[in-house]
């Protein structure tokens, strides 16, 4: 009998791997523009940061004008010319800083002449909260000895400060300053001009609308946001100084002064006020806790203004959080220091009104929140 051919086994086939879906045009268009953002972003940081002595006058300018020109569509100003109403705010403004500034100068000028004297005071109080650390460095030392190892010897070296020359200083003062006064005037005076020449270049009336509304946004918010923080800045300093005024600290009212304006710079102008008020207490009282006592007050009086009652006054809808306030800090106090400082927190608000009303950045206007 014939026998059967034997039957082939098939070859086992491995299922191969489906094919990656291919790039689409989109998704390219959407990297490009990431990067595309990075660099614009990146070129203006840097740009910012090498003609700082340029873009800062602008800035703070644009800020006082922002914040007074609603004052100029009120009466009695709004019957007068735009030049004579936008002269008299500036000059408001102006005096208004010109007392508060000579009324503390004379204070001011004491402390800064104690200063020395307040440190040498504070040194020994300041010996006993470190004691742990020198304890560690005089263990240090005896295993420097064990080991047979000494300290290279040498001359003892006294660096004299600088003295400043104030005429030289001036002109680096007043130039800027100058430059600040008469942008914000010319911004007063001209900003709606400019305004209503930057709505004809918008395409369509949807687009010129929304310009024109989140311009009055950012002008009436801006402005509500920085007078209900003066306010509650400014109930802070009376707070304050009735405080140090009880614990018999001396001169209240210029420590209550300054914890107003530093209040103006959340989180870190606060803690430079409390750090102040330490050096002040350590050399002012004998016992250790009543020398931490004002700076204490002051945190407690601090935790309330910004817990509670600055919350209160904006409600919900300004508030920003902590964190993007911290880091917005760190970027433009990098930038431009202590004038970056003070600029930082009303651009972010500017930002935070921007993002909440265009469609395309309410991700970020939510992640400000």
């Amino acid at each position: 009998m014939p026998r059967n051919p034997p039957t082939k086994a098939k070859p086992e086939t491995t299922p191969k791997p489906p094919a990656a879906r291919p790039e689409t045009a989109a998704d390219a268009a959407r990297g490009n523009a990431r990067l595309l953002w990075t660099l614009v972003i990146g070129g203006v940081l840097y740009t910012c940061y090498l003609a700082s002595s340029l873009i800062l006058p602008i800035v703070l300018a644009g800020f006082f004008a922002l914040l007074l020109s609603p004052l100029m569509r009120r009466a009695p100003l709004r019957w007068l010319p735009r030049g004579v109403s936008a002269l008299l705010l500036v000059l408001a403004l102006l005096g208004s800083l010109g007392a508060t500034g000579v009324f503390l100068s004379a204070p001011a000028a004491e402390w800064v002449r104690k200063v020395p004297f307040v440190m040498r005071e504070a040194a020994p109080k300041l010996r006993e909260m470190v004691e742990t650390f020198n304890q560690a460095s005089r263990a240090r030392a005896s295993l420097g000895e064990l080991t047979g190892s000494r300290e290279p010897g040498g001359d003892t070296v006294v660096v004299q400060p600088p003295q400043p020359d104030l005429i030289e200083a001036t002109p680096r003062v007043l130039g800027p300053v100058l430059a600040v006064i008469l942008l914000t005037f010319s911004f007063l005076v001209y900003g709606d001009d400019v305004l209503r020449k930057l709505l004809m270049l918008r395409p369509t009336r949807a687009q010129k609308q929304l310009t024109e509304e989140i311009v009055q946004q950012i002008q009436s918010d801006l402005s509500r946001y920085m007078l209900s923080v003066s306010a509650t800045s400014a109930a802070l300093g009376v707070a304050t100084g009735l405080l140090l005024w009880q614990l018999g600290v001396p001169d209240p009212v210029l420590w209550g002064a300054l914890a107003a304006a530093l209040n103006l710079t959340p989180i870190v102008g606060p803690l430079l006020m409390a750090l102040l008020l330490a050096l002040v207490g350590l050399s002012q009282f004998d016992t250790l806790g009543a020398a931490l006592l004002p700076a204490a007050g002051f945190l407690v009086l601090n935790g309330f203004e910004s817990q509670v009652l600055t919350p209160m006054v904006l409600g919900r809808t300004m508030r920003i959080n902590p964190l993007a306030i911290i880091l917005w800090l760190m970027v433009w106090g990098w930038l431009w220091g202590v004038a970056g400082l003070l600029v930082a927190v009303p651009m972010l608000v500017c930002l935070k009104i921007v993002a909440s009303r265009v469609q395309a950045w309410n991700r970020w206007s939510l992640l400000l929140e």
